[in-house]
This record gives structure tokens, C-alpha cells and sequence, in this order.
């Protein structure tokens, strides 16, 4: 018995609890726009359905060949006859029938009879032999094709009674041939008949090859649709993935705090599901159905009550069907949701994997790791063995009923139709299973339309959390005059924080200053710039710029005016020609270069393999810290906007490379203003003032002299952090 951890759904993972399909059928919005490979698709599966039903239909000729005396021609002629004189027939045989005196083998024997018959209302009753037709004597075989092919108005028909009784001659009305008995004719005559042996070889090689023309066109058919669903199932993934991509960089900053890998794990593994559920979908769910209409309309042609009775099972697979869908949907979406919390300490373990070696604590990072991975194992042999149990549960009540049905039909078939019921009787058998092949495959096949459910419920979850941008409609838009910023009685709390990070803070900045925060580590200086930007909303007062409220401001507008260079320098696998213009894409090549000079990164830039060209890795690991860091300075000063935020981190940079970006700080800071976390202080010497936070507040505004006097907490972080940088 596999163990696992114990799991609690949370209250937003549990909202869902029906089995049904709206997340799915949300998902085919996404088909319906390759809808140009969607009906050539849609006509190969028609295609395919039609020659299966062929395939299926040819099997009761074949046997007629080779198992009936009367043959193919025979049983069609029967059949034109049977239909154009509304009775069935039987051939005669003193061996299996009752014995009757005078009556010779493979006489036609009449059976049910029609009231408006034209036998009917010739006298001729159910059990009547007839044994002549226009005073020709005629066993069953040819009668039967006289009778079909006659163009007579009238036959002169000799015929006994049930108990051998000869009856006088009477004449019978020839009606005229149905639309569907004309045309059975007319394809019967294409084919070569006879009821010697050569004759019947050569009649069962015509239908094998018309057969194997069926088959082939059925499987190319069948490649073309398998194929064309891959495509548009692949497209379809694609435009979700794009959508979901647009939206996720539209998100909140608040959105990524704690569950980054959640919203990777959803782009990798749910949509992973969701493919292998829309493929299932077309080849399978939509396909099967269809198979199954040519065989259940042959077996109703052969025995309609037999059919219906065996279609009664239906309503009962359907409950089953959905309760095991349920069951595998909860825990496919208890899956994901762990994948993506392994996908998190992955993450964490492999960044950190420098401190995990140093700390000996391999071991420690692997049972981590392998407790999610034991609830992920429970959750994947939960849905395994529900999709297993689930085919064998419908194969055997679907045998069970079927057994039935058939020992309670077979004799009854077999006594009525005498020879000609073996042919019916196995005919009935193989669309029997055919019926239940498709059934068989739609138990598989629901569980994994279930999984994709479940996916498409958590990447629809994600696409309609509401972006940052949807309650921006109509604000206006910011001027590009910014003479002065106001915090006033500014406070935020992260989510689920237990105290806020920033606490009612209150500063006025003016025009072109340059404003050093300070403080100890979570003191709130990177929480407080960051609200600047609305990157978060304060969750209690306001930011002002020049009067107006950030909030009543569009974003776009708002972040024109900011320049950012974070702590961690955020460089893109891509050029770095490309890096520095990620601001203003439309800058041109002269403009690139001089950022990068005035930010003292071009000197090295020039020494890399292709230059402004070269194509980085990722985070920027083939760079330096400092020359990340100038890097990202070039990437501010190109986008030239007239707020800075610049959150120094120097402290892993060589001496040689922090004089350089301080010299590129000097460049950028000339006529703007400028909001510095400070940890150097060459930083602080040059702002106009500087800010003292600690624990979320401002406790000291003032200059350098002014805080050495009358703060602690900066006198105690100056002795600590900035005297020797001074000397």
C-alpha cells in the first residue's frame, strides 16, 4: 500500500466539486479558430466511420458465400422478394423443419405474411409452400429470383397448404419495385454470381476486393484525421499558452510572491494534460460514437429487439463512467497541484546548491523533495488504478448482459431463419462487438478527458484572476511634468504577512531630489519604492504625484516616468544589445552604444565574442556582477524617464568596478529625481537627503552631519556599514 503525506484540498480547490465538462468544453474556444483543419478533419472521420461500418457490413455477404447454400445472390434476391411481396421467406428442410408429406427440400415456404400483402390477398397463409410459379415447377433459389425480377403484372402461382394439401392455382399482383429494393438490384447485378464452387470464389474475391479498397481508404483516412488533430491540438495549445502568457505578465507582482512554480507548473504540466485530453478527445470520444451508429444499425436491420435490449447497458456505463470521472478529476487536480510545489523546492534546492554542499545537507534537501514526491506517487496510482478498474468493470457487465441476450435469442433465430440464421446470427455476434469496442475505449478515454478537465479548470483559474490592468479603463493618463512626490500615511501588508511591511509613512519629495533610504535588512526601503510604481496597491493611504493619486492613474502612464535598477541586476538570455534597449526597443543602435558608454559597460562589452551581439545567458551568468549591474545602468539611462529607483548592491563587486558604477551613478542622476537604497557611502554623500527606516517606519529624515547627531540607529549603521568606506 502506497502512504503518502496528509493532504488537505483548500478551500479554493475544493469550490468545483461537479463532474461536469465546462472547463473543457471552455477549451474547444480555442479549437474553433484552426477550424480550416478542423473540417477536413471532421470529413475524415466521417470517412473512417463509414468505411468501419463497410468493413463491419461486409462480413454477413462473406458468410452468405461461404456458409448458406442460397449464396449472396440468393440472400439479396430473397430479400427484393421478401420486400416486394410483404412476407418472409424460408427454404424448406424435412431434416430441421417438421416433416411434411410431398413437400420436397428447398421449397419456399411462406412466413408472416403481411395483411396487404399481395400472397395475402391471394389466400396464400403463413406455413403455404410454393411449389410452382406460372405452371413452372421452381425450388426456393430460383423462385426467389424470379420473384425479385419479374416485370409481369401478375404471377400465376401454385402453391400447398401447411399440411401438404394441394390448393388451386392463383393469381397474384406483381407490385412494382421500392427505390432501395431497385438499387440493392442494381449493385447485386455489378457482381458475379453462381452457385458453383468456382463461381462462389470468384464472387467472395470481388467483395474481398472491394474490401481492401475499403480498409485502405478507411486507414488513410483514419492517418489524415489522427494527423490533422495533432495539429490543431498542438495550435490550440499554443494559443492558450500565449494567452495564458499575455495575461500572466498583466498579473499583479503580488500574484508571483509564493507560488511562482504553481504558475509554471500549470504551463508545463497542465497543459501537458490538456493536449494528451483534446487528442483523446477527437481520435477517440468524438470518433468511437460514431463507429458504433453502422454497427448498431446493422444489428437493429438483423434483430431490432435484441439490439434494443442490449442497448438498456448504456444509461448504466454513463453513471459509471462519470462517478469514476469525478474520483480521477479530484485527484489529477491534487496532483498539479503538488507538481507544482515539487517544481518549487526543486527550484530552491538547485539555486541554492552552493550552500546545500557547504551545509552537508543533501540528505535533508532529498526527503524535502521526496514528500511531496510520495503525495504525487498516491495521487498517479489513485487515478491508475481508477482508469485501470474502469475498463474491466464495463468489458465484464457488458459480457455478462450480452451473454444473456445471446442464449435467450439464439435459438429463437436459428429456428426461424433455418439456414439463412447462421449468417444473421454470427453477423449479430461481430456488431455486437463492435458495439462494445468503442464503449470499451470511451472507459479509458474518460478518466483522461477528466485529467484535462481538471488542468484546463486550474489554467482557467489562472486566466481569469483579474490582471492589473482591468480596473485601469479610463483613468487618465499621468503629465510628464513631475514636481514633486508625496507619501502620505502610506501603509502595505503583504498577504498572509502577520504585521505590515510598511507603516504609515509620510514624506514629501521634491523635483530633481535625491532622496538615500537606509535601515537595517526588512527595515521596508524596498517595500516602500516598490510601491512607487504600483507595483502593490498601499493598503492604507495614498501616493501623490503633483496632487494626483497614483491609484486614479493609468499604469502605463505612470511607469513611463520610472527608471529601475534592482538589487539583483535582471539580465535576459538575449543580446545585450537587447538588454540595454528593454526599455525603449525602438532605440537606435547610436543610442544603445552611448548608454553603454556613459555607464562605463561598453570597455567590456566590446571584449565579448560578438560584441553588442553576443547572446548572454541566462540570469547574465557569463557576466560579472559589476558588469551586470552597469549594464543594467545603461538599460536606465537609455530609457532617460524622470524618476529613478536604483537599489544599490555593491557589496560582491571588486573596488575597480564599484568606482565605475558610481561614476555611471553620477551620469544618470543629473536632473531627475532619485530614490536610493543605500548600502556604500559614496551613495549617501551625494543625496540630498537620506531617510532612516526601521521596522516598516521612517524614524529620521535628514543629512549626513544632522543623523550622525540626532539618530542612533544611523549613527549605529554608519559605525557599522560606512565608516571604513569614508577613510
Amino acid at each position: 500500500m502506497i502512504k503518502a503525506a496528509r493532504y488537505r484540498i483548500p478551500t479554493t480547490e475544493r469550490r468545483s466539486k461537479s463532474g461536469s465538462f465546462k472547463h473543457f468544453r471552455r477549451l474547444l474556444r480555442y479549437v474553433w479558430p484552426h477550424r480550416k483543419f478542423l473540417y477536413p478533419a471532421v470529413i475524415c472521420i466521417f470517412l473512417m466511420v463509414v468505411t468501419y461500418s463497410a468493413s463491419i457490413g461486409s462480413i454477413l455477404p462473406v458468410l452468405k458465400v461461404l456458409v448458406e447454400d442460397e449464396g449472396l445472390h440468393g440472400s439479396v434476391n430473397k430479400y427484393i422478394a421478401e420486400d416486394r411481396f410483404g412476407c418472409t421467406f424460408i427454404t424448406y428442410n424435412s431434416a430441421r423443419d417438421r416433416e411434411v408429406r410431398d413437400i420436397e427440400d428447398r421449397t419456399a415456404q411462406i412466413r408472416r405474411p403481411k395483411p396487404d400483402s399481395p400472397l395475402y390477398e391471394a389466400s396464400l397463409r403463413g406455413g403455404d409452400f410454393i411449389v410452382a410459379l406460372n405452371g413452372t415447377p421452381l425450388k426456393a433459389l430460383d423462385l426467389f429470383k424470379e420473384l425479385a425480377s419479374s416485370e409481369q403484372e401478375s404471377l400465376e402461382i401454385t402453391y400447398r397448404s401447411a399440411d401438404g394439401e394441394w390448393r388451386e392455382p392463383v393469381q397474384v399482383q406483381v407490385p412494382p419495385l421500392t427505390q432501395k429494393t431497385a438499387l440493392a438490384r442494381s449493385v447485386i447485378g455489378m457482381i458475379p454470381g453462381g452457385q458453383s464452387k468456382q463461381e462462389r470464389m470468384r464472387t467472395l474475391l470481388v467483395i474481398l476486393g472491394l474490401l481492401i479498397v475499403v480498409v485502405v481508404v478507411g486507414n488513410a483516412a483514419r492517418f489524415m484525421a489522427e494527423y490533422l488533430t495533432v495539429i490543431i491540438n498542438t495550435l490550440s495549445i499554443l494559443d492558450m499558452r500565449r494567452h495564458m502568457y499575455t495575461h500572466v505578465l498583466r498579473l499583479p507582482l503580488d500574484r508571483f510572491s509564493d507560488n511562482t512554480s504553481d504558475t509554471m507548473s500549470r504551463f508545463v504540466q497542465d497543459t501537458n494534460d490538456i493536449f494528451r485530453g483534446l487528442n483523446n478527445f477527437f481520435q477517440i470520444f468524438v470518433t468511437e460514437p460514431f463507429k458504433a451508429i453502422g454497427p448498431i444499425t446493422i444489428a437493429f436491420l438483423l434483430d431490432w429487439q435484441f439490439t434494443l435490449f442490449l442497448l438498456l447497458g448504456t444509461p448504466l456505463a454513463a453513471i459509471l463512467f462519470r462517478k469514476i470521472g469525478k474520483m480521477v478529476r479530484r485527484a489529477n487536480r491534487r496532483m498539479l497541484v503538488q507538481f507544482g510545489q515539487m517544481l518549487s523546492r526543486l527550484e530552491s534546492t538547485l539555486n541554492g546548491m552552493r550552500v546545500v554542499k557547504a551545509y552537508m545537507r543533501e540528505n535533508y534537501e532529498r526527503r524535502r523533495l521526496f514528500q511531496v514526491d510520495r503525495i504525487i506517487l498516491k495521487q498517479q496510482a489513485r487515478m491508475g488504478m481508477l482508469e485501470a478498474l474502469s475498463s474491466p468493470v464495463i468489458e465484464t457487465g457488458a459480457f455478462l448482459i450480452g451473454a444473456a441476450v445471446i442464449y435467450f435469442i439464439a435459438n429463437r433465430m436459428l429456428d426461424e431463419s433455418g439456414d439463412t440464421g447462421v449468417a444473421r446470427f454470427v453477423t449479430l455476434l461481430v456488431c455486437m462487438g463492435a458495439i462494445f469496442d468503442p464503449v470499451r475505449k470511451l472507459s479509458n478515454v474518460y478518466p483522461k478527458l477528466q485529467r484535462a478537465n481538471a488542468a484546463a479548470e486550474r489554467i482557467f483559474e489562472l486566466i481569469d484572476s483579474e490582471s492589473e490592468y482591468d480596473q485601469d479603463a479610463g483613468k487618465p493618463d499621468l503629465p510628464t511634468i513631475c514636481n514633486s512626490i508625496e507619501f502620505d500615511q502610506v501603509t502595505f501588508r503583504y498577504p498572509k504577512a502577520d504585521r505590515p511591511a510598511v507603516s504609515e509613512v509620510s514624506l514629501s519629495v521634491r523635483k530633481n531630489e535625491i532622496i538615500a533610504l537606509v535601515g537595517p535588512n526588512g527595515s521596508g526601503k524596498t517595500t516602500l519604492l516598490s510601491l512607487l510604481p504600483r507595483f502593490y496597491n498601499p493598503t492604507a493611504g495614498r501616493i501623490l504625484i503633483d496632487g494626483l493619486d497614483i491609484r486614479d492613474i493609468s499604469i502605463r502612464s505612470l511607469r513611463k516616468h520610472f527608471g529601475l535598477i534592482t538589487q539583483e541586476s535582471v539580465i535576459f538570455p538575449d543580446s545585450v544589445r537587447a538588454n540595454i534597449a528593454y526599455g525603449r526597443p525602438d532605440a537606435s543602435d547610436e543610442e544603445i552604444k552611448a548608454a553603454a558608454r556613459r555607464a562605463f559597460a561598453e570597455e567590456f562589452i566590446l571584449q565579448l565574442p560578438d560584441g553588442y551581439d553576443t547572446v548572454l545567458g541566462e540570469h547574465g551568468a557569463t557576466l560579472s556582477g559589476g558588469q551586470r549591474q552597469r549594464l543594467a545602468i545603461a538599460r536606465a539611462i537609455l530609457r532617460d524617464a524622470p524618476i529613478l529607483i536604483f537599489d544599490e548592491a555593491t557589496s560582491q563587486v571588486d573596488p575597480e568596478s564599484e568606482m565605475k558604477i558610481q561614476q555611471a551613478l553620477e551620469t544618470i542622476l543629473e536632473n531627475r529625481t532619485a530614490f536610493i537604497i543605500a548600502h556604500r557611502y559614496a551613495t549617501i554623500s551625494g543625496a540630498d537627503r537620506i531617510v532612516v527606516m526601521d521596522e516598516g517606519k521612517i524614524v529620521a529624515v535628514g543629512a549626513h552631519k544632522q543623523l550622525l547627531e540626532s539618530c542612533p540607529l544611523y549613527r549605529r549603521l554608519y559605525e557599522t556599514q560606512f565608516r571604513n568606506e569614508e577613510g
